[in-house]
């Protein structure tokens, strides 16, 4: 069973627990400090997380940033993204992620559609709802990833992310 499913629908504290709890609460950092403290909180609480469809015209054909991830959350090709974090704005997430992850500096992000994602219906590790923008980036080559046409991404680009291609594919 996973975490998401083993979660109880209510929460099981004593009343000594929870004052445990609520004690320990108070030191929790809010810029995800302790993976493993961060990831305990995925049963339990929505997430909401920024991904970038980064797109760059060449020879006249729009390409989107993607970079390949092997982790124990997924395995696969995908978009930039990342976590809003407490008290950031949206577009200061989106500024943020795509340096942190690429190097890249923004020029122009334009929120497209959310996604509301969960175990039940995409290969997420928790609840999250996706906020997709599609930016435009400095000309300068990312840290990491590869441009691939839209209708030429690799086979193994993560499922949820391949609809976001297709939903973008669609609009334009």
């Amino acid at each position: 069973m996973n975490p998401w499913e083993a979660q109880p629908e209510e929460t099981q504290f004593t009343p000594e627990e929870q004052t445990q709890f609520l004690a320990l609460a108070k030191k929790l950092g809010w810029k995800r400090t302790g993976k493993d403290v961060f990831e305990a909180f995925f049963p339990i609480f929505p997430f909401v997380v920024c991904e970038l469809a980064v797109v760059r015209h060449i020879n006249g054909v729009p390409h989107i940033l993607l970079w390949h991830r092997d982790d124990e959350h997924y395995k696969g090709w995908h978009m930039p993204g990342g976590y809003v974090l407490r008290g950031e704005q949206v577009e200061e997430t989106v500024r943020r992620v795509l340096f942190q992850e690429t190097g890249l500096t923004l020029q122009n992000a334009e929120f497209v559609r959310y996604f509301n994602w969960y175990p039940a219906n995409a290969p997420v590790p928790n609840h999250q709802v996706a906020l997709l923008f599609r930016c435009t980036a400095d000309e300068g080559e990312p840290r990491q990833g590869k441009y691939y046409p839209f209708d030429a991404t690799p086979s193994d680009t993560l499922s949820h992310h391949k609809e976001y291609l297709t939903y973008l594919f669609k609009k334009k």
